[in-house]
């Protein structure tokens, strides 16, 4: 009976060493996957909010501060901060862009997007980049 539980004593050190060596690369695995579906997702709200704007921008009469604020509030809305975000139509800045002179039936693409530091939830030295969502209609 005793060489048994002596047996046993051994092995259970041998778990804890192996656990502490898998135990990082675990978490850092189970922590990568949530980061890269928040990304995804975060993606997909860039998307709507490009969506939104795109739709008040074909509209006639609608001015670039009613897509600048529609982006935003929507974006606000679920949780990013909007006011990093960059919005451009049709690969200009949206300042410089006169929605009013838009012919009819004219394709107009709005892009928004924002640093990915500011929304990751991992320290901003391991992130970079932008992440954007885009939407194209025509013209009314």
């Amino acid at each position: 009976m005793r060489p048994t539980r002596l047996g046993k004593g051994r092995r259970l050190g041998a778990s804890l060493v192996e656990f502490a060596f898998v135990a990082p690369i675990l978490f850092l695995m189970v922590l990568a996957m949530i980061e890269l579906g928040r990304a995804c997702m975060v993606k997909e709200l860039l998307t709507e909010a490009a969506r939104q704007a795109c739709r008040q921008s074909v509209l006639e009469g609608t001015s670039a501060t009613t897509v600048q604020n529609t982006a935003t509030t929507y974006l606000t809305s679920v949780g990013i901060n909007g006011e990093t975000a960059a919005i451009t139509v049709n690969d200009q800045p949206l300042g410089s862009t006169n929605l009013s002179t838009v012919p009819a039936y004219t394709e107009i693409t709005v892009v928004v997007s924002v640093p990915a530091s500011s929304v990751t939830w991992v320290p901003t030295l391991f992130v970079s980049g932008t992440l954007s969502g885009q939407y194209t209609m025509r013209r009314e």
